[in-house]
């Protein structure tokens, strides 16, 4: 398999080595023929098609982008002005590509050195200004749609130039406009009362590895800030089941070598190995332990829904159920008879001792791990909702 892969990846260098710069002329990528035809006279400047094609991709390629200038000129748009910036860039890059031949080539080709400069800078003038003034209308509108378009069009700016005006503060200001605030929040709709630390520990929840450019989840309200969304945990069941004791009677059981006898003939003799030595039997006995288990369980369900409202309409958006359980699982045994007959799980459970059961807040308590991990889960996967 990997020698076909190799083999696959081989072929594509040579296929893409065997196209030439009329494949590329004739397929209309011209600046392909222009690189292809270069990169060929380069090593050998005596390749009459090569020039050939040279001089009428070259030809073609800037009337092309004249014409392309001279249309976006005539449109009069305000927004033009990106598009002759890279238009201007191209030309030039494909001139100073050309350039780099002998001369008595670009002779042959009617090569005319063009100051593409002024154009370059003008364009990158007024595409910079037309991308700020824009920025700035669609902040003025206030909603989130236009506040994160205008970001991006002051990174547009940024490209051009890196400091420019204020883009710097429009860019937060965009951002803070732009962003989707989410607050995470607890509510008990149950009767019985939520330990003091519960709350305390679900909060502590971190959410912060999930915000985006976008949208920003905070597990505590901060003053001023508006929240366009509300991730409610609503905790609709709090069971907890009363302690249980239980006794499982067992006996383990092993069979041990105790003795020996010799191995007789028909004739009641000792027989021998090879060796002359008496051949023995090993006599084996069952030895036996009886074990009593008293097994401890006691355990905490808390169950119920995260809601995702929307705060601007009051609209439930979606909602997911959330359930976390734990558990006190204990147990000790007591034996009575040989201890060699335990089994391994059995000798484990000789080192435990009886422990005493979780109060019903700490046992609660401990299901706040559980439900911060499902909340994040339910959050990561409606992030889409919030974009």
């Amino acid at each position: 398999m990997k020698k076909l892969f190799l083999l696959n990846i081989l072929l594509l260098i040579l296929l893409q080595g065997c196209v030439s710069s009329k494949r590329y002329f004739e397929k209309g990528s011209y600046d392909l023929a222009i690189n292809h035809a270069v990169k060929k006279l380069s090593k050998k400047a005596t390749k009459s098609k090569e020039i050939l094609i040279l001089k009428q991709a070259y030809s073609i390629a800037n009337q092309t982008n004249k014409e392309s200038i001279a249309y976006l000129k005539k449109t009069g748009e305000p927004d033009v002005w990106d598009d002759l910036f890279s238009i201007y860039l191209k030309m030039k890059a494909r001139q100073n590509k050309v350039k780099t031949l002998p001369q008595t080539i670009l002779d042959k080709i009617d090569y005319k050195y063009v100051d593409y400069d002024l154009e370059i800078i003008e364009a990158k003038k007024k595409a910079a200004e037309y991308f700020y003034v824009h920025a700035q209308t669609l902040i003025n509108k206030g909603d989130k749609e236009n506040s994160r378009t205008a970001y991006s069009e002051l990174l547009k700016v940024k490209e051009y130039y890196n400091y420019y005006k204020d883009t710097d503060s429009l860019l937060t200001v965009a951002l803070n406009n732009g962003k989707t605030h989410i607050l995470f929040n607890i509510e008990n709709e149950t009767t019985i009362l939520l330990p003091a630390d519960f709350e305390t520990e679900l909060t502590k929840i971190s959410l912060t590895d999930i915000n985006t450019l976008w949208t920003n989840y905070d597990v505590a309200e901060v003053e001023g800030r508006t929240y366009s969304y509300k991730a409610t945990l609503n905790i609709k069941v709090i069971d907890i089941s009363p302690e249980k004791i239980k006794e499982v009677h067992y006996t383990d059981s092993k069979q041990m070598e105790d003795g020996f006898t010799y191995l007789l003939d028909k004739n009641g003799n000792v027989v021998k190995d090879s060796l002359g030595n008496d051949i023995k039997i090993p006599k084996y006995t069952t030895i036996s332990c009886a074990v009593i288990e008293t097994q401890q369980r006691k355990s905490a369900v808390v169950s119920g829904t995260l809601n995702m409202v929307n705060t601007e309409t009051n609209q439930l958006v979606k909602t997911d159920p959330v359930t976390a359980q734990t558990f006190f699982e204990n147990s000790y045994v007591v034996i009575n008879g040989n201890i060699k007959a335990l089994t391994e799980e059995s000798k484990k459970k000789l080192k435990n001792k009886p422990l005493p059961f979780p109060s019903d807040p700490a046992l609660v308590l401990q299901t706040a791990e559980i439900l911060k991990n499902a909340v994040k889960d339910i959050m990561v996967r409606n992030k889409y909702l919030f974009d």
